[in-house]
């Protein structure tokens, strides 16, 4: 920070809640004590855990406010722009300044220390120190209530997370059930035909040979279709419960969970169509299989419900690619239904959805959302153009920080 004296005109003062109330005359005293704090954009004003008893009111640009939290998480708290005011509360206090504040763009504040501040206190009348503090009173109210509300949402969040988690393995033990069904009808009739053929001591004709041999065929065909149900049930369902960061095959975590989540995609009709361009040396992945199987079920799901509703059925295209060396980029792509320019900016908000008549919650994406940019380090995007369909872009590390 560097930091330039360059006194800011009255009425700028007259902006911040703080100032609103003082004359002309002493707005000019006061501005020629306050300096101007230059920042540059991505450079961070101060972090969580830091001890500084000084307030910033934003005269240009803007911050982004964070958290960590108790699991190690990076909790996103809000972003101010100009006129508004953060600091407050460690002023007024002297604890540990409970955020980290980082500027998203070339922005200057404005300063003031504890000891700035009772000088002002001091020189004012009764009546402008009263309003002093019903102003810094109100900010330190928004603080705690902003602070409440996302403590609460992001308690909800993790709630309804584990709820939607068990409410997935749910899902899919009901359609494996159902899907393993067919291959052991299959291995039934098998046997049946077998049992019918060998009852009888007979001379074993051609035709009866091939008949068996046919049997043993259709049983080992499907004997090896339920094992490789149950293997990717397994997989994905033992994921979905316990978290382990290790080395996989990101190309193979996707395609188990696409032929799982596929179980019951396909009585909608939608088909998923699968893209890789990995080499076998880049699909070697550092992360969490479960994390990244929730993200892609949730996010199959939502075309399942919303780009193809009512079992129209239609394509889904899933990529995954190296963005650079060091990041890969997950697309899911539908050509649906479609998402309006007003919701777009909406759809990762918790509790938000055009589905309450069909079952939708509004956290699905809320869900992905807080999945990829906190556990897994990374972004999501979403490009859609209403009545062509809707793409979601994931980027993630190839080696996620522990």
């Amino acid at each position: 920070m560097a930091k330039r004296i360059l006194p800011p005109a009255p009425n700028v003062l007259k902006k911040f809640s703080v100032f609103a109330f003082f004359s002309t005359k002493r707005l000019e005293e006061i501005a020629k004590r306050l300096p101007i704090v230059s920042l540059k954009a991505n450079k961070v004003a101060y972090r969580q855990g830091e001890r500084s008893g000084k307030m910033y009111l934003i005269l240009e640009g803007g911050v982004k406010v964070e958290r960590e939290a108790e699991d190690g998480a990076t909790i996103h708290v809000g972003e101010l722009a100009e006129y508004q005011v953060f600091g407050e509360l460690a002023l007024l206090s002297k604890e540990a300044r409970h955020v980290t504040v980082t500027a998203v763009k070339d922005s200057k504040f404005l300063t003031i220390d504890r000891k700035m501040l009772l000088d002002i206190i001091r020189q004012s009348a009764p009546d402008e120190i009263v309003k002093i503090f019903y102003a810094l009173n109100d900010r330190l109210r928004a603080t705690h209530d902003r602070e409440f509300t996302e403590t609460l949402l992001r308690r909800t969040l993790a709630s309804q997370m584990e709820a939607e988690k068990q409410r997935a393995i749910t899902q899919m033990v009901a359609s494996m059930a159902h899907e393993i069904n067919t291959p052991l009808g299959v291995i039934n009739t098998a046997v049946n035909i077998m049992a019918r053929e060998l009852a009888q001591p007979e001379e074993v004709t051609a035709q009866r040979a091939a008949d068996i041999a046919e049997s043993l065929e259709l049983m080992h065909l499907n004997v090896e279709r339920t094992e490789r149900l149950v293997h990717d049930f397994k997989k994905v369902a033992v994921s979905q419960l316990t978290y382990e960061r290790d080395f996989f095959d990101i190309f193979e975590v996707i395609e188990e969970t696409i032929e799982l989540i596929m179980v019951s995609l396909k009585r909608s009709q939608v088909q998923v169509k699968l893209q890789n361009t990995l080499t076998l040396e880049q699909r070697k992945w550092m992360g969490y299989r479960g994390l990244l199987s929730q993200i892609l079920i949730n996010l199959l799901t939502n075309a399942e419900r919303y780009a193809y509703p009512n079992g129209v059925g239609g394509i889904v295209d899933v990529a995954i690619r190296l963005n650079d060396d060091e990041r890969y980029c997950l697309t899911v792509r539908d050509y649906g239904k479609g998402i309006s320019k007003k919701n777009q900016a909406l759809v990762f908000d918790p509790f938000f959805t055009t589905g309450k008549f069909i079952g939708g919650t509004g956290l699905g994406l809320a869900i992905v959302h807080n999945l990829v940019t906190s556990a897994l380090k990374g972004e999501i995007k979403l490009s859609s153009v209403e009545g062509k369909g809707a793409e979601f872009i994931v980027v993630f590390p190839r080696e996620i920080p522990a």
